[in-house]
């Protein structure tokens, strides 16, 4: 076998990973950062501050296929995305925000 088949498989392995990923990542239509500032089973509300402006709160409900990224507590930093239903927002992906990452890079 020569080089052309080495890398023919290692293109198919590549492709086979790029269709997977969308079926991985859940889907919604907008997102919000900042710390907890409160957290429940259901519900998890963030704030957000914009310089210049007030600072804002956010809920959102938590669904039993909401992902969840990381351990979800009070003061910890979120992404969350989120979609607009007739109930209120639903989280449909929360990613936990480490300070850390940058410290470690180090």
């Amino acid at each position: 076998m020569g080089l052309s088949g080495l890398l023919g498989g290692a293109q198919d392995e590549g492709a086979t990973r790029k269709t997977e990923a969308p079926k991985n990542e859940p889907k919604y239509d907008e997102t919000f950062s900042g710390p907890i500032i409160e957290v429940s089973s259901t519900k998890i509300t963030v704030s957000r501050s914009i310089l210049g402006k007030p600072a804002e709160k956010h809920t959102f409900w938590i669904k039993p296929d909401t992902r969840i990224e990381g351990k979800l507590k009070v003061k910890v930093r979120v992404t969350v995305g989120f979609v607009t239903t007739d109930d209120g927002d639903v989280a449909r992906l929360i990613v936990v925000r480490s300070g850390r990452a940058a410290d470690v890079s180090k």
